[in-house]
């Protein structure tokens, strides 16, 4: 038999070997959540024996699904994870649709419907506006699309949501939503947020759909719980769903980490991981503490500042790497100030053979913030590469000013 627990240190131990009862696993940054899960799932098959038809993983991204999907096949020691008797791996919307493709008939729908996206979805929300002589320059159909998504993520349908509206935006919302969901309806069609809010219809509504889900999925596992919304965190809970004595039906593990939270703007809610232990009363906490990405000094200060956080379940990440190089903090005068050092600081280490220009990377919040950088690199000489974005003067905006005002600033540099 294959040593499940080989490589896990002793708290991911007990988060893949606990299968009594709901386990909420927080993990801190680096803690090796992925292998427990990993671990947990295989164990689920290959100790418990559970059929792995009855197994159910959740993830945010197809990315991290197959990741999961190979690392489980490896455990299991199948070589061929895509057609390999493995549980279904997936994200939210990706388990909503497989449920709707087999459950559509009891809404309606054929199983064959279509599923729009965004730009599908805003297409048909600009064509609406127009009918309704609305100037989609002053409400764009991308406002529209993201109001009427924000009120499926809280499950609040069209009339529930006429009653709620506020905002100019939100009122012209409530006009389009019953009009979009109807003509959605007669192109056979769904949007990405509709695939998970008329699955939780399906399980609320129809007993014989809820029975046969809950029968099927006997074991559910959750990844970035603190990023889930209401819809998902509902959604979930149906699938889990409560005997008469309040026990869970399924077996039910999520992981996250409340320090962790960043899709608040999308409608995730911290709150779905705060409460876990009150909305599953029979709940077992496990801390994934260890890290393995950084050193101690790292992790100390990160700590130092995290614990500050007034909404968090309290942790202690800690690091077997060794103490690692000393933090060091600079309070700049200015952004230009903050540029400067940090140039000066690239050379001095590039200088004294500490670290080549590529071994350096800079974080920054917003885009914007790249230009003052760029300024002073290319002033000194410091070559860079913005990562995942354009420089600053090759974008669009600016190119056809960008030569004529960098030749005069700074004589030698020339884009012509």
């Amino acid at each position: 038999m294959k040593d499940f627990f080989a490589g896990l240190n002793d708290a991911q131990k007990e988060a893949v070997e606990t299968t009594d009862g709901p386990v909420l696993m927080l993990a801190g940054a680096g803690s090796g959540k992925t292998k427990a899960l990993t671990h947990r799932i295989a164990y689920l098959v290959g100790s418990k024996k559970i059929p792995a038809s009855n197994i159910l993983a959740v993830t945010f991204t197809n990315k991290a699904a197959q990741e999961m999907r190979e690392r489980v096949a490896k455990l299991l020691g199948f070589d061929q994870p895509n057609a390999s008797p493995l549980p279904f791996l997936g994200t939210f919307h990706s388990i909503a649709n497989r449920i709707l493709r087999r459950e559509a008939d009891q809404i309606g729908y054929t199983s064959n419907f279509l599923i729009y996206d965004a730009a599908d979805s805003q297409a048909l929300i600009k064509k609406i506006l127009k009918g309704m002589g609305v100037d989609d320059k002053t409400i764009t159909p991308s406002g529209v699309a993201w109001a009427i998504s924000s009120a499926k993520n809280q499950l609040v349908g069209p009339e529930q949501y006429r009653s709620l509206a506020a905002s100019r935006i939100q009122l012209v919302a409530a006009d389009i939503y019953p009009i979009y969901q109807a003509q959605l309806r007669q192109a056979k069609a769904m949007d990405f947020d509709d695939l998970i809010m008329k699955t939780v219809e399906v399980i609320q509504r129809y007993p014989e759909a809820k029975s046969r889900l809950r029968s099927r999925f006997r074991h559910i596992l959750v990844d970035e719980y603190q990023d889930t919304n209401h819809a998902q965190y509902i959604l979930v809970k149906e699938l889990v769903g409560k005997d008469e004595e309040g026990i869970t039906a399924a077996e039910l593990c999520v992981v996250g980490d409340a320090d962790q939270s960043i899709y608040g703007f999308r409608g995730a809610t911290i709150r779905n991981i705060l409460q876990f232990e009150l909305d599953y009363l029979d709940a077992e906490t496990i801390l994934l503490e260890q890290n393995y990405r950084s050193t101690q000094n790292i992790l100390s200060a990160a700590n130092a500042v995290i614990e500050k956080n007034q909404d968090r379940k309290a942790k202690n990440l800690w690091s077997e790497a060794g103490a690692g190089a000393s933090l060091i903090g600079y309070v700049a005068e200015s952004e230009h100030d903050e540029a400067e050092f940090i140039s000066g600081e690239i050379k001095r280490l590039s200088a004294d053979g500490t670290s080549k220009y590529g071994d350096t990377a800079i974080f920054y919040r917003t885009n914007a913030q790249s230009r003052v950088f760029e300024e002073v690199f290319m002033r000194s000489g410091l070559p860079y590469k913005v990562v995942g974005g354009v420089r600053f003067y090759e974008r669009r905006e600016i190119k056809d000013r960008k030569s004529t005002r960098l030749n005069s600033s700074h004589g030698y540099i020339s884009y012509a």
